[in-house]
């Protein structure tokens, strides 16, 4: 066996594999045997098929093994040997079985890159600290959240985000559009027919159950029945119900509830939550930081195929999406650049992270993918089966742990920063 690597042009390598035909001869007999020992054949015992037979037969299989195995073998050995990484397809420049096997190929390589120096990063460590105010806050939220509604108090009059339950009509053009009853509505939290949460709420102000209100606004285009959408129309409405949301009173039983021992153990255990919450949004923030600058500060040399090709398939695919969408020869050009400007960023992303997740020895583990599928899973109230099922299906399996693993590469690296 002979294998020489040789240049092919900016981060393209070919290698050259050649075998004489003794050495294929003698692997194809021992595929052949193997293949004999594998099948049965009428009349024959298993391993002992008539090696005509197995050659009728099983031939060119064998041919096709042994010259598979052949090249992979020494394909692998020239990778290890001269520490290549491809990156890309493999193109198959020739194929010669002359006088035994030999076989071209040629590839893209990833390129050496040289990663900054820790000193060179400049990673900020803000203070973590939460006060009695933003406990309060939490507190507080808890407490809306167990209250209770209740009709308004003697003297209360309709504010923001009180409850509303009227009754009368919508008329367009002097006929009725349609009939309001038991109609509800939360004050201030979204539009009412039309009108903008603010102007409600102020058309509101001082009135309460009993009152009337009737106001003209534009119909919202989700209006039934459709024909009167997007018209002017006279909301005329009686205040049959007016209610506040009144929040639980904040003692020990309140935190009993909650599944705190008392008031004071509630406070401490969302002090912690929101401590934890703070840590995680300031690590979050070093990785976007590190990130930004580890991007910035190393350069990179991309494989020109490669690069053409993610290109190509960027653009294309954002050429289709704006060509459907019904955008101008300008808007779809401007489609075009921003697609090729992101694709040339996403390679250059990609080999610097891989360079990166090499250079710490960052492997992603079947319990690191789990991990992710069951954080998915909780995130979306999908099982997690069914999250793990769709990746398999659809291929992304793969990128997911593509990306599970440049993570870990930038939390590694700025562990160490730390540290």
């Amino acid at each position: 066996m002979q294998v020489s690597v040789a240049d092919a042009g900016k981060l393209r390598k070919q290698v050259t594999i050649s075998y004489t035909k003794e050495e294929v001869n003698r692997r194809r007999a021992q595929v052949l045997k193997q293949l004999g020992g594998e099948v049965k054949l009428n009349g024959f015992r298993p391993g002992k098929s008539s090696l005509s037979i197995l050659e009728s037969r099983y031939g060119a299989a064998a041919t096709a093994h042994t010259e598979e195995r052949l090249g992979d073998e020494a394909f692998s050995g020239a990778l290890k040997e001269h520490n290549l990484s491809p990156i890309g397809p493999m193109k198959s420049e020739s194929i010669n079985r002359d006088n035994g096997f030999a076989v071209v190929v040629s590839f893209e390589v990833k390129p050496v890159i040289a990663l900054p120096e820790a000193k060179q990063f400049t990673i900020t460590k803000p203070a973590v600290a939460i006060g009695d105010t933003e406990v309060a806050e939490q507190l507080n939220t808890l407490a809306r959240r167990s209250g209770t509604l209740s009709p308004l108090a003697e003297g209360e009059t309709i504010q923001e985000d009180d409850s509303i339950t009227v009754s009368g009509s919508v008329t367009v053009g002097g006929v009725e559009a349609r009939k309001l009853h038991d109609f509800n509505h939360l004050v201030g939290g979204y539009p009412f027919f039309g009108k903008a949460p603010a102007d409600i709420v102020a058309a509101l102000k001082g009135k309460k159950a009993g009152d009337q209100l009737s106001f003209t606004a534009n119909l919202p285009q989700s209006f039934t029945p459709a024909e009167h959408a997007g018209k002017e129309a006279t909301i005329a409405v009686t205040i049959q119900i007016a209610q506040r949301l009144r929040a639980a009173p904040l003692d020990d039983e309140f935190a009993k509830r909650i599944g705190a021992e008392s008031l004071e153990k509630l406070k401490e255990l969302l002090s912690v939550r929101i401590q934890a919450g703070k840590e995680r949004e300031a690590r979050g923030a070093q990785i976007t930081e590190l990130t930004t600058q580890l991007l910035a500060k190393t350069t990179v040399e991309l494989p020109e195929q490669l690069l053409a090709a993610t290109i190509a398939e960027a653009t294309e695919a954002a050429t289709k999406r704006a060509e459907s969408q019904g955008k101008t020869a300008d808007e779809v050009a401007a489609a075009k650049t921003e697609a090729a400007t992101e694709a040339t960023k996403g390679l250059t992303r990609y080999l610097i992270l891989d360079a990166l997740a090499t250079k710490l020895g960052v492997e992603v583990s079947n319990e690191d993918l789990s991990d992710q599928i069951q954080m998915a899973a909780q995130q979306t109230g999908r099982r997690a089966e069914d999250i793990a099922k769709q990746l398999r299906e659809s291929g992304r399996a793969n990128q997911v742990a593509l990306e599970i693993r440049e993570a870990k590469a930038v939390e590694m690296l700025l562990d160490q920063l730390a540290g």
